[in-house]
């Protein structure tokens, strides 16, 4: 009898001793957690990730503000595993998903990306080309009571202080409807400008030139992958970027990007950035 009570004693100090030891253990980790987030806080940073997703597109923003802005969702669920490598655990708010039109390429990973993440608002284009995929996309933001707002014309988002995204739907250019119009998206942040230009093609390019649209831009996503029915030498003299991002799968099977097309940026002396030899491509800027 006397043993047992002995057990029961000693059994009840370790259970104690257990608790404190964990208790402790988790206090140093919330403690180190919030030290973390308040140091985070204070940093005044952009940056815009060029997602390496395969042969598709897709590119994060993440304003010095705290604002998480997705351009496109990639061609499958590689796009969400890519999120997860840059957003820490406890970030799963996106707050605008810009489409820039409805290839499978763009939008399909958005699909995922709406279940796992909470996602104020989508904004697009509203010229669809029969898209079954966008059906689902709209039913899943639907059920999620995410906000969906066609742009006809252009919208323009602040993103903060000095920070603003602009969109521009090729339509309203008078440019003739193709499925490879997109929107065009600049973003202007303490002036670091990055213009991402989808999948449009000459068309739109000659438009924007001929209506004097202000194009010019520090980065340039290339269009359709860097593909020779885009990127001309007259309209990359005009964005002038310091450096062009193309979005590409290694060896795909549609060639991008073409070979005349990385001539013309060679020539132009523009810095290559290429996801396929790369990978995700990372951009900071610090805001001052």
């Amino acid at each position: 009898m006397i043993n047992n009570e002995k057990n029961i004693k000693f059994k009840n100090k370790r259970r104690k001793k257990i608790f404190w030891c964990l208790f402790a253990f988790l206090s140093v980790i919330v403690l180190l957690l919030f030290v973390f987030l308040k140091i985070n806080e204070g940093e005044k940073i952009l940056q815009v990730s060029f997602l390496d997703v395969g042969q598709g597109d897709s590119s994060l923003i993440r304003t010095p503000e705290g604002k998480i802005i997705l351009i496109d969702g990639g061609p499958d669920n590689l796009t969400l595993r890519r999120l997860g490598e840059i957003l820490p655990f406890y970030k799963r708010k996106i707050d605008l998903i810009i489409i820039s039109h409805f290839h499978d390429d763009h939008i399909t990973g958005l699909i995922e990306i709406l279940r796992r993440y909470r996602v104020s608002k989508i904004i697009y284009g509203p010229e669809i080309v029969d898209s079954s995929l966008f059906d689902i996309l709209s039913a899943v933001a639907l059920e999620n009571k995410t906000e969906l707002a066609a742009i006809f014309s252009q919208a323009k988002v602040s993103l903060g202080h000095d920070c603003t995204v602009l969109s521009i739907n090729p339509l309203s250019l008078k440019v003739k409807q193709d499925d490879n119009n997109s929107l065009i998206t600049k973003l202007d942040c303490n002036f670091k400008i990055f213009l991402f230009s989808g999948d449009n093609g000459v068309a739109v390019e000659k438009v924007l030139l001929l209506k004097n649209i202000d194009i010019k831009a520090d980065i340039f996503k290339a269009s359709h992958h860097g593909s020779k029915t885009s990127n001309t030498g007259e309209f990359l003299r005009a964005v002038n970027p310091d450096s062009i991002i193309i979005s590409v799968g290694l060896d795909n099977r549609f060639k991008h990007p073409a070979t005349e097309t990385l001539k013309t940026m060679n020539q132009l002396g523009i810095k290559i950035l290429r996801t396929d030899i790369l990978g995700t491509i990372d951009i900071f800027s610090n805001i001052q």
